[in-house]
Order: structure tokens, then C-alpha cells, then sequence
């Protein structure tokens, strides 16, 4: 993809050496590290695109720019949950440029996002093929067991679970519970369920109150969980977000309330919640199935 030159109707309104301070305290303004890190290589994304393309600063790009960068994250194949996010993250940065004087108007605005499903594209796991999975981590390593305790029986992401420390599990109101560092820096207590604390047992053991994955990042993660999917049998590789998305399909499953559920995977929006209860919901409770008994006519 080629781009020409083209003058934006606004121009920067700061100087090229002050675009750094400003994306650095932007940034700055969440108070997640994940959230801080997660924005930033989405900014540069769209910096490279500009820088690759010639079209000027970020200060001077216009939606002109932000259109074609959104068609060619399309053509390179990102999935549209991907490329909606990168578009929010720089977004979000115009916002804050504008908040501040940087600039006159947030040229993202007006520029048409993915249309993202209303179910979750993978099915996760359901109460059938989560026992085996329980079952295999406990025929591994306390770490594999940990991370089964947190994803599956407790629903945190892999990056609340790699941030656990043994400090953080407690006594509350006469229950067990987990305070875990949430999205946008939020503190939250999580119940944990007495199969989940025989599953972080181990790891409590050889860490105390220190971090229960000092050694560990999220790839490593990725490659454990896959390896208790292959020990487990299952017919289609296992992922960490399978297990926090299991949490939900089995909760909802065992009759759980959507809400409660909502509270466990500490979900803002309940929509979200829902996208997990939909994506099992559309094929178990298809209407193809009841109209193909009430047309019949095969045996």
C-alpha cells in the first residue's frame, strides 16, 4: 500500500520533540502496567505505518491516515478484535493529545471499527472435557496445578495469575480469598474454592508469601497450558484464555447466574459475560436441531 503526501486541515500544535513527552504522559495516565504497555506498542504501530509511508508526524495525521492504516492491518490478516483494539489505543491517544491542547480534534472519530461478534469465536471448555484437564495437571508439576487452580477454578487472566504473590491470599469473612490486581490497576478479592487452594498448595510450599511464578512469563505459560491440553487428550490445542473462559462456560453450565459469574471473571460490562454464555448457547440450543425433528422424513 502506497499513501501520498497530504496536508492535514489541522497542524501539530506542539513541537516534534515535545510528541515523545506527550505519548510517555499519556501513558502515564493508566494505572495498569499492562494497560501502559499493551497502548504503547499499539501507538507504535501507527508510527511506523506513518514513518513507512512518509505521511508525516503523529501530530499531523488525519483520519485520511488512520483509514488506511485500519485497511492495512485488514490486508495483513489481524483479526478484527485486533485491529479494534489498536484503533482504541490510538484513539485513546488523540483523546488525551486534544484534552491537552496538542491538537485540535482526534482524527479516530469518525473512522468506522471491526464489527466484533457477540459470542466468543472459541468454545472453551465445558464440565466434560474440563475434568480430564484437572485430572492431567495433577499428574504434573505444583506450577501446572497452580495455574489451573487460578485460570480455571478461580478465572483470572494469565497476566493477574503471573502477578500473584503468596502475600495476597488471605482470610475474609470466613472465606479464602485471592486480592488480585484487575484491568485499570483495580483491586479485587476473589473467592478461593477448596479445590483451587489444594491446587496452589504446592507452590505456596516452595514460595511462602513471595510470588508463586518469580521464574515464569506469559510464554512460558502458554506452552505449560498446552502441554496439560496434549496430557489431558484433548482434540484441539489448550490455551490460557480457554481456561478463563472455561471458568465461565462451566459456572454458567452448573447453573450458576449470569451475574454471579460476571462478579467471578470481574467483568464490567455483563455483555462481555455473555459472549461467553452465547458462543456454547448458539450451537447446544440451535434451531437447526429442532427443525430438522419437526421437518424429519430421514432415518
Amino acid at each position: 500500500m502506497t499513501i501520498t503526501a497530504y496536508s492535514p486541515p489541522t497542524q501539530s500544535l506542539v513541537k516534534p520533540g515535545e510528541v515523545q513527552t506527550l505519548a510517555l504522559s499519556w501513558l502515564a495516565s493508566f494505572g495498569s502496567p499492562r494497560t501502559r504497555q499493551a497502548y504503547g506498542e499499539d501507538l507504535r504501530w501507527f508510527t511506523d505505518f506513518l514513518d513507512t509511508h512518509d505521511a508525516g508526524s503523529l501530530l499531523t495525521a488525519s483520519r485520511v491516515h488512520v483509514d488506511l492504516w485500519a485497511r492495512s492491518l485488514e490486508a495483513e490478516g489481524y483479526s478484527p478484535a485486533t485491529r479494534a483494539r489498536r484503533l482504541a489505543s490510538v484513539s485513546s491517544f488523540y483523546a488525551y493529545a486534544a484534552s491537552v491542547g496538542a491538537v485540535l480534534s482526534n482524527p479516530v472519530t469518525s473512522v468506522r471499527r471491526p464489527k466484533l461478534p457477540t459470542y466468543s469465536p472459541r468454545l472453551g471448555l465445558d464440565l466434560t472435557s474440563a475434568k480430564p484437564v484437572v485430572e492431567a495437571c495433577l499428574r504434573m508439576t505444583t506450577h501446572h496445578q497452580a495455574i489451573i487452580g487460578l485460570c480455571l477454578f478461580t478465572g483470572l487472566r494469565v497476566s493477574e495469575a503471573l502477578s500473584v504473590k503468596g502475600s495476597d491470599i488471605r482470610e475474609e469473612g470466613g472465606h479464602r480469598v485471592l486480592e488480585v490486581t484487575s484491568k485499570g490497576g483495580r483491586r479485587d478479592l476473589v473467592p478461593l474454592s477448596p479445590q483451587a487452594v489444594r491446587l496452589l498448595s504446592g507452590v505456596l510450599k516452595l514460595n511462602g508469601s513471595g510470588e508463586l511464578f518469580p521464574n515464569l512469563d506469559r510464554f512460558q505459560v502458554l506452552r505449560m497450558v498446552a502441554a496439560i491440553g496434549k496430557e489431558a487428550g484433548l482434540d484441539r490445542p489448550l490455551t490460557p484464555h480457554d481456561l478463563r473462559h472455561g471458568a465461565a462456560t462451566c459456572a454458567l453450565e452448573a447453573g450458576e447466574s449470569l451475574h454471579r459469574v460476571q462478579q467471578l471473571l470481574r467483568h464490567a460490562n455483563p455483555l462481555t459475560t455473555q459472549r461467553y454464555d452465547h458462543s456454547r448457547d448458539r450451537l447446544d440450543k440451535s434451531a437447526a436441531y429442532g427443525l430438522a425433528v419437526a421437518i424429519g422424513g430421514l432415518s
